[in-house]
């Protein structure tokens, strides 16, 4: 047999041969589990947020510092209660039940998908086992995946209240990989924020960031403009 054309789109085994930017960064390696954050990377909840909590920012006659904004990036709500409680001199508790209730309000108008969001994960899905780490709290991230289509590709949830330690800790990627039946070292994570990517890094999975806008770039194996990315698709259908 003729050894392989090094010009050709197909690898030895007939399979299309990885894009040089995903070698580059994985060499040979792929995944056996997969987890994608939520918010922001495969659903437009950030914007939802964004609205509940200028609402309730405003009800309390408070503004954020753009150093402010930046920290509640990817934070949970809790986090965010407190923070804007401390501005405002208030009580976190009243503070977590308005952001709740204006969040769920929000939700009510509807939620669009990331671009690229839903082939990603069917691509994904038809490979390895997926899993979902997010922020928020199980019931309200149920309920986000259930409205955006997407929960039934998802074998493992873990949200705030699943683990000891909300992001940026790592306990929330650690154990989505054990619950997938991988170890972190083959788990890839997908992620949009800073906080996110400290715990998919320090969980020890490989990491693909698609980063905010506006925000800084958190530091991965390879970071993405978008989940559009048709090289994405291709590295994926190498595994």
């Amino acid at each position: 047999m003729s050894p392989p054309n090094p010009k050709s789109p197909l690898g030895p085994t007939g399979a299309p041969a990885a894009p040089n930017r995903f070698t580059e960064a994985f060499g040979d390696w792929t995944p056996q589990a997969v987890v994608f954050d939520c918010d922001g990377l495969l659903l437009d909840t950030e914007t939802v947020w964004q609205r509940a909590q200028d609402t309730v920012v405003g009800s309390r006659g408070v503004s954020l510092s753009a150093a402010d904004e930046t920290t509640l990036h990817g934070s949970t709500l809790e986090d965010a209660a407190a923070l804007i409680a401390a501005r405002a001199g208030q009580d976190p508790q009243d503070i977590d039940a308005d952001l709740r209730r204006e969040f769920d309000r929000e939700l009510g108008a509807g939620i669009r998908l990331m671009p690229g969001a839903e082939e990603i994960v069917r691509l994904t899905g038809a490979k390895v086992p997926l899993g979902c780490a997010s922020n928020s709290w199980l019931e309200s991230l149920e309920e986000k995946l259930v409205l955006g289509g997407l929960r039934e590709h998802f074998a493992v949830l873990e949200a705030s209240d699943t683990v000891e330690r909300a992001k940026p800790a790592p306990d929330m990627y650690a154990a989505a990989a054990r619950a997938l039946g991988a170890e972190p070292m083959v788990t890839l994570a997908f992620e949009d924020s800073g906080t996110g990517a400290q715990a998919a890094r320090d969980a020890g999975l490989r990491l693909i960031v698609v980063p905010t806008p506006g925000h800084p770039v958190p530091s991965a194996d390879l970071v993405l403009g978008d989940l559009t990315d048709p090289e994405l698709a291709a590295w994926i259908s190498t595994w």
